[in-house]
Order: C-alpha cells, then structure tokens, then sequence
C-alpha cells in the first residue's frame, strides 16, 4: 500500500525558486508528451526501461532525467494498453457469446482468442490517447537529498536537470518544507518511508510528497457486507441505515458562486475536499468484510437534475469520494466490489418490480407493492444485494444475506 503527504511548498518559496520548479515541470511534460508520441509512433520501443543512449534530446538533455521520462511514458501507455486489452478481451467475448446463442458458425468462433490475427492494440479504437493533465513527477535518491533546516522542518535539494555554464554539473534547487502533521501517526502505525519523493503542481500551487509504503493487509474472509449508495443530496447512505454527508448540497452551491481559478474558488475545493475525507471516515465498518459501490464513471454525462445545476454537480467529486473508500478498505482488508448502477434507484427493495415513478426525488413510493422508504437507502440495499450475489463476492462472503 502507497500513501503521501502532501507539502505545499508554495508558501514558503520565494518567486525565484517556484519560476526554476515550473520551468521542470513545463519541460519534463514537453518531453514526456513527445517520447510518448515516438512510442506510439513505433519510433521507440515499448520497454520498462531504456538507456538515455536511445533517447533523443528533446527540451532536456540530461541522462538520468531522460531515463525517468521514458519509464514514466512507458508506465503511462502500458497501462492503456492494460485496459485497452480488457475492452477488447471483454468484447470479444460478447461476440462470441451472441454468434454461440444463435447457432451460427464461422472462422471467428472456430478459433481461440489467441489465435485471431488482430490489429496492434496502440493502432486499435480501443486504445485511449493518454490524458498528460497535472503530472506528477517521481524522484528517487538519485534526485534530492533531505535535511534538517532551522527554521522549517525540512530542506530538500533538488538535482534539476539543467546543467551549469560550462556543462559539466547539473543546476541544485534547494526548497524549504514543513513536515506534514501525519507523518508520525504513519510511522507509529508501521508504516515505512520510502526513499523517494514527488513534485506535483495541483490548481497552481506546488508540492512535495513524501511517500509511505506498508504491506496490504490480508482480505477478510468472515463477516457482514454493506451496500453504499453515493449522491449528491446525500454524500453516502448505508444498506445499515447510515445517513452521511447530507450538509455537501450547501458546499457544492458554495463552489459553484466562486469565479473558477480564484483563490476562494481553490480554498472551497480544498474545503470539498477535507469534508469528503472526514464524512467517509464516519462509516462504521465494524465487522465488515465487503464493501459493495456502484460503478458510476459516466454519472456526469447522464445527470438527471436540471441544467442551472449541470455546473454545480460537476463539483459532486465521486472520483474523489470512491479513493478515499477504497484506501479505507485498503487498510482495513476490507473486499471493495463495483456493481452496474442500473436501475437501482427505481427498483423496489421489497417487491423487485422496477418503475421510475416510484422514485419522487428523496422518497420512493413502490407503485405496485406502496412500499414506502428514502430513495438512497432503498438504492443501498439493492446495491448491496447486486454485490453479494454476485459470483466474486459469494467466494469471499460467509455473513447473512439481507
């Protein structure tokens, strides 16, 4: 398990070194973007690692800056790859399945997967140009080196990847930092720091990550699971009846009243933030081996509410709000299982029958059975009871069915 925290180092860094930081960042992303290219482009092979002797100067020229560019183009893509594979895989697979329910033969269902003479993954329409926003660059112990300051905790000094007039040193940056209030919680719970820390550049502000590692714990195989149902009315509400966050509607209009990229604008967000950390943290998972969320990615392009509030509902952070779940199970060996979102705010978790009237905003009322319950919570429990009939759950679950 990874887990940072995070140093603004904007604050206390006068104007002269923040201008050197954001020159790194400007040309180690120009770089990045362009090795990945000649990866796409078959120019450079797709390797964990690759010697600076292949790799074209292109806005920085130094070696060992060259050979972390390229790993990280190289992470970046194959991870597309990953994902543009499993799409590929998973549509095949529905291809197969209709022309095997329908009787009809052919060469596409005589042959095994692997045996099917397909197109490169990189040149396929599965495969996603990767998105470069808010980079984040990792350095080892090669890169920086940590002591201890006078008058902040911290000095780290920073190996840049321009060299001195006469080329034969690379440029220092040497940036001051507080240490961050957790650090010792992480060290006193056995966490381990790792040698290695990360610049990042978040709406504007600059930071330093120090990064924690500890084993995952081992997954629970014996207690009770919960369905979680997150909105927007209402941050998170549980198969348990636990109603969490109904005071983030206030927050999202808030947000939605700043001018986009001021300063008040930001400190809402880091607002929004904190407050998703601190209601997920109030989730009572006592006893609890399996987790069960919907899988709601594209809930932004598919939001019912009206089209004065489509602004405000981009500031609903499900993203956000699903990381700081999944780090809670994490740590705590807890199962975390996505279920489709369909129609479980319309179903009834009493009948089973499905009718989108039965839902009227907060309330839901079953038009065939009257059952009468809160929306949310009626989502949960058939949230939880998608989840734990599923066949990857089942294998993991010994508690009682609700």
């Amino acid at each position: 398990m990874i887990r940072t925290t995070k140093h603004n180092i904007s604050n206390i860094s006068n104007a002269m070194k923040l201008d050197f930081i954001n020159m790194i960042f400007v040309d180690y992303t120009v770089c990045l973007k362009y090795y990945i290219k000649l990866i796409l482009e078959e120019k450079l092979p797709l390797k964990l690692n690759l010697s600076s002797k292949y790799l074209p100067n292109y806005n920085i020229n130094h070696s060992r800056y060259k050979q972390l560019i390229y790993k990280q183009a190289s992470e970046i893509i194959r991870s597309q790859v990953k994902k543009a594979t499993e799409k590929r895989f998973k549509n095949y697979k529905k291809v197969y399945r209709y022309f095997k329910e329908n009787g009809k033969q052919s060469n596409f269902t005589n042959k095994k997967f692997s045996e099917l003479t397909l197109n490169s993954i990189l040149k396929s329409h599965y495969f996603t140009k990767p998105n470069l926003n808010n980079i984040t660059i990792t350095l080892d112990e090669r890169f920086f080196d940590i002591k201890k300051g006078n008058h902040f905790d911290n000095f780290v000094k920073i190996t840049s990847p321009y060299f001195n007039e006469k080329g034969t040193r690379a440029l220092q940056i040497k940036v001051p930092f507080k240490e961050h209030k957790h650090s010792n919680k992480f060290i006193s719970d056995g966490w381990k720091l790792r040698n290695a820390i990360q610049l990042k550049k978040v709406n504007g502000n600059y930071y330093i990550n120090r990064i924690f590692e500890k084993d995952e714990p081992k997954k629970k195989e014996n207690g009770k699971a919960i369905g979680l149902d997150l909105g927007y009315k209402k941050l998170l509400v549980s198969s348990e009846k636990e109603f969490i966050g109904s005071e983030m509607e206030s927050l999202y209009f808030k947000i939605s009243r700043k001018q986009q990229g001021s300063k008040a604008f930001l400190r809402t967000l880091t607002e929004r933030d904190n407050l998703i950390n601190y209601n997920v943290n109030q989730l009572n998972l006592n006893g609890v081996s399996t987790v069960v969320i919907e899988d709601l990615l594209n809930v932004k392009y598919k939001s019912i509410f009206k089209k004065e509030l489509n602004s405000t509902m981009q500031r609903w952070s499900y993203p956000k709000t699903i990381e700081k779940i999944n780090r809670l199970c994490e740590v705590n060996g807890i199962n975390l299982v996505k279920v489709s979102p369909a129609y479980t705010s319309q179903t009834c978790s009493k009948c089973g029958s499905v009718h989108k009237e039965s839902r009227q905003g907060e309330d839901y009322k079953c038009i065939d059975c009257g059952f009468e319950i809160d929306a949310d919570y009626n989502a949960s429990i058939n949230i939880l009871r998608r989840g734990i009939y599923s066949s990857s759950v089942q294998e993991n679950y010994s508690g009682e069915f609700h």
